[in-house]
């Protein structure tokens, strides 16, 4: 038994926000129907690399799912969407604020016929305010947002960071707000709107950095892989590569001026706090560097990692070797009818009780239209067939 056995989610949602929303619901159990256009999820396309076909894009994000094809913009289509959405606990769509609307599909349409529905949007901006109809892409919304203005180094020029965080601290967000609504109807007996947006989400997690402006009116500057209040919290070249330091407090720094051999360091009046640090790390930066230039990483991290945070930068061939990643089962396998061996990260969720649990490999484009009209909705045989041959399916 999963804690989301029973709830069903309709997901018109397409490229990475949403669909890791619903993918990380469907972990949990429910039972998600993935809705798609007639010309598909567009992450279809981003690649390669593609395996059996499919984009490594999209495989990432729509496990656990049902898939089926919809045609939008015939009344049919329309109508096959609203009877879904009246059998369905959770609905989550991430198109521009007010086209759904035009298409009847709005989520003060559907709660008529089902006042329990909780109805997700998930947009750039958010359904209103000036900037509601201004598309968003996860890179537009980094640099909007202000966190490109401190990654980066500091004589570089402003850099977004590896992955789509705006996107999938947005997905995650989703995630909280549907839990949430679906505890508050347990009380209520009725659904709600959820208004979440990539831009608000990238501001809920700007954290200390905006606090640091907030509260002294100073704008924050890049400082690379150092940290704008601790030191040292940085990257540092051993002999043979890059590894980190985590110094969090003061004794972890005399700790580390023990184990470098300058003790002294700890009693400097310019090093003995981490204030102090933080003011003089022009002073204290170069006296480290020379020192962890002398080993190879694997003797700093001997050395040092039992008395404070520290770590190899890892490439990705490294971090998938490791056992730790194994051990905890972040790498699994999935049974796909194109893909032979399909490899996807595994979901960080650890739960004791209600553990997730891995059943439906990312489907094929339409590859459940027909089980999901008749299973869900009760239609022939012949009705599918008659709206396939007409384009309302696919």
């Amino acid at each position: 038994m999963q804690p989301l056995n029973g709830i069903r989610v309709l997901d018109l949602s397409r490229v990475l926000a949403g669909p890791y929303c619903t993918m990380t619901l469907g972990d949990l159990g429910a039972e998600v129907i993935k809705v798609e256009p007639p010309e598909g999820d567009e992450t279809r396309g981003w690649g390669p690399p593609f395996a059996g076909g499919e984009s490594a894009y999209y495989l990432c994000v729509n496990r656990n799912k049902r898939d089926i094809v919809i045609n939008l913009k015939t009344e049919e289509g329309r109508k096959i969407m609203r009877d879904l959405a009246a059998r369905s606990d959770v609905l989550v769509e991430n198109f521009r604020p007010g086209t759904l609307k035009k298409f009847g599909l709005d989520y003060e349409t559907l709660r008529e016929s089902n006042p329990r529905l909780i109805y997700c949007s998930i947009s750039g901006f958010g359904q209103t305010g000036s900037l509601r109809d201004k598309p968003g892409y996860d890179f537009m919304i980094q640099a909007m947002g202000g966190i490109m203005s401190v990654t980066g180094e500091p004589d570089g020029e402003p850099m977004k960071t590896g992955v789509a965080i705006a996107d999938l601290f947005a997905g995650q967000n989703a995630v909280i707000a549907i839990l949430a609504a679906l505890q508050a109807r347990e009380k209520t007996g009725s659904g709600q709107y959820l208004d979440i947006s990539l831009f608000e989400s990238e501001l809920g997690w700007l954290a200390n950095v905006a606090s640091n402006y907030l509260v002294s009116g100073k704008l924050p500057k890049r400082y690379g892989n150092a940290h704008a209040n601790i030191v040292p919290y940085q990257s540092f070249k051993a002999a043979d590569g890059w590894f980190v330091v985590a110094v969090g407090n003061d004794k972890q720094f005399e700790a580390l001026c023990a184990a470098i051999e300058k003790s002294e360091l700890a009693k400097d009046p310019r090093f003995m706090t981490n204030s102090a640090r933080v003011e003089n790390r022009e002073d204290l930066i170069p006296i480290l560097v020379p020192i962890f230039q002398s080993k190879p990483v694997c003797e700093w991290l001997a050395l040092l990692e039992d008395k404070f945070p520290c770590g190899a930068i890892n490439n990705f061939e490294q971090v998938f070797s490791m056992p730790h990643v194994h051990e905890r089962e972040m790498l699994i396998k999935m049974e796909h009818p194109r893909i032979d061996d399909l490899t996807l990260v595994g979901s960080p969720l650890k739960m004791s009780a209600t553990p997730v649990e891995y059943r439906l490999p990312p489907p094929l484009m339409g590859e459940h239209t027909n089980q999901v009209l008749e299973e869900v909705l009760g239609y022939s045989r012949e009705e599918v067939e008659r709206l396939r041959k007409v384009a309302v399916t696919k």
